[in-house]
């Protein structure tokens, strides 16, 4: 009963909630509430930014999560912990976690789409894996995905890509309807870094949430940003006068 049990769930909610993804975690005790999350959201590149965030951390000897979608190969590497895919047998201890909260609730009423349930396991096997950061890609949009569910004092920062025209039928027509949904994970009082390259639409709606929850927004320059790569395949680049290789 391990990636199989997920396929019972319909891929998407009947309507965008995060009541089904509260109601579980609290159910199994709220994990989130012992985590450090780096959330991430965006249109483009939010996948590259979680995944380099989490090596830098690891690399820094911080024991990380990485919570991803959707996988390449195999359903374990949407949950991966020190760069590695989850095990069998911790994924299997998360679902028998997570089972029995799913089917009282199911009972009760509550829907839960497959998003949530996998969201609830990866939080179970990042809690027991002792986590001491976890780099967390947003499903859909950002205000009512399930990964949306970790509280304001489990946040060490937002990150948000650049942002453009997609799921429009879900987040809105337009880029500011887009950055509304997405700016829907700034906390009360957290950091939260904007892409460079944010078009001005969005940039506009992402300074107005910062402002209301009272956050600090940081939005790094690229005026140092030199391109030093000898091929597209090995990056090399310099920022600050600092020279990094990916």
């Amino acid at each position: 009963m391990n990636e199989a049990y997920f396929e019972r769930f319909l891929p998407f909610a009947h309507a965008p909630s995060l009541e089904p993804i509260a109601r579980l975690t609290q159910a199994i005790g709220n994990p989130e509430r012992r985590l450090r999350f780096v959330h991430v959201a965006g249109t483009n590149g939010k996948g590259s930014i979680t995944t380099m965030t989490a090596e830098i951390a690891r690399a820094s000897g911080i024991r990380t999560g990485l919570y991803t979608s959707p996988y390449l190969v195999r359903f374990h590497e949407r949950i991966r912990i020190d760069g590695e895919p989850v095990s069998d047998e911790a994924l299997g201890r998360a679902v028998r976690r997570i089972a029995p909260a799913v089917e009282r609730l199911e009972a009760e009423g509550i829907r839960f789409a497959q998003f949530d349930a996998v969201t609830a396991a990866a939080l179970c096997c990042f809690e027991e894996a002792g986590c001491g950061l976890v780099c967390w890609e947003t499903g859909l949009g950002g205000r009512c995905d399930a990964s949306n569910v970790i509280p304001p004092e489990s946040l060490a920062a937002a990150v948000i890509a650049p942002i453009g025209l997609d799921h429009c039928a879900a987040l809105g027509p337009t880029i500011p309807d887009i950055a509304r949904e997405k700016a829907g994970i700034i906390k009360e009082g957290c950091t939260v870094v904007v892409s460079a390259q944010q078009p001005e639409e969005a940039l506009a709606v992402l300074y107005e949430a910062a402002a209301r929850k009272q956050a600090t927004l940081v939005q790094p320059s690229m005026s140092t940003l030199r391109d030093l790569s000898p091929d597209l395949l090995h990056p090399v680049f310099s920022l600050g006068g600092e020279e990094y290789r990916l």
